[in-house]
């Protein structure tokens, strides 16, 4: 088993998607940093920002907002082929004729807004009016107004809505691109990874270990989720089989077009590299210069 040097801080996903991925983890097969705080998407993104935490998943929309801050870990994302059955945009009025209409979103997540924002402004022709609400599946369920949900909450109120009145974000970006679609990364903090080499490189090592452990027990996966939070049999396994976990060369060029597509849409000011633990550069102001030249890894 790697052996970490020390102990990182380290994000965790508060919904049962990042199971898989914890598994090995949770059951002892991988070792797992003792500190770890476990949040919604939107809150580990502020937390690795700010250096509250090392090491952690964040939106993938997030990523390509602060590149200059972080580096990726390798092989493992959150991503879907089609449908992701936990980004919806639940409405009565098909999206396509929302111009204009108030959206009630949660805060919980970059990737869902974006992606939104996304297939509005590029396939809908308008720009979506979000509106920031602590509940906002309760607009939806009062008289049938639009909200965009994510992570278990979305699932709950898809299961509430009625179906035709449930739009799965995953499956409208497939249907417009082809593509699939990565709506969480690991990363982290690119000046920590310059000081701690050896350290990260052992906990990317661990967790690809912990998720390849999970995926091959995915039995040992749902009797976990179904003790996290209770649903019919056989949604998990539904549920599974759309996510994928594997940061491959076909997630990495999906994850690029969706990042192009939002730059042609005004939402990113610039298309991102990837860049992985193994380049690190330590940036200051516009300026940048190597820290750690002999790692290499950058996809575009």
């Amino acid at each position: 088993m790697t052996a970490l040097r020390e102990q990182p801080r380290c994000g965790r996903i508060a919904y049962t998607n990042d199971l898989p991925v914890y598994a090995g983890f949770d059951e002892g097969i991988a070792r797992f940093p003792h500190r770890i705080t476990a949040d919604v998407p939107s809150g580990l993104n502020r937390a690795l920002l700010e250096g509250r935490l090392d090491i952690s998943p964040i939106s993938s929309a997030f990523y390509a907002q602060h590149p200059d801050d972080f580096v990726l870990l390798p092989d493992v994302c959150i991503a879907s082929k089609r449908d992701v059955r936990s980004i919806a945009c639940i409405s009565a009025v098909p999206p396509d004729r929302l111009a204009s209409r108030p959206i009630a979103v949660t805060m919980e997540s970059e990737t869902g807004r974006m992606l939104f924002g996304v297939i509005c402004r590029t396939w809908y022709g308008f720009q979506p009016v979000l509106q920031t609400e602590d509940d906002p599946f309760s607009a939806y369920a009062r008289d049938g107004s639009p909200c965009l949900l994510i992570g278990d909450r979305a699932i709950d109120a898809a299961d509430r809505a009625r179906p035709e009145h449930v739009y799965d974000l995953g499956a409208l970006w497939h249907a417009f691109t082809g593509a699939g679609m990565v709506y969480a990364v690991w990363a982290a903090r690119r000046a920590y990874a310059a000081e701690n080499e050896e350290t990260l490189a052992g906990f990317a090592a661990e967790l690809g270990r912990s998720k390849d452990w999970g995926l091959q027990h995915i039995d040992e996966v749902i009797v976990s989720a179904q003790r996290m939070r209770q649903r019919p049999a056989g949604f998990y396994e539904d549920y599974y089989d759309c996510l994928t976990f594997d940061f491959d060369e076909a997630a990495q060029k999906d994850l690029m077009l969706f990042f192009d597509v939002a730059k042609k849409a005004g939402l990113l000011s610039e298309a991102p590299a990837l860049e992985f633990l193994r380049r690190v550069r330590t940036r200051t102001g516009a300026g940048a210069r190597s820290a750690n030249e002999p790692l290499a890894g950058r996809a575009r």
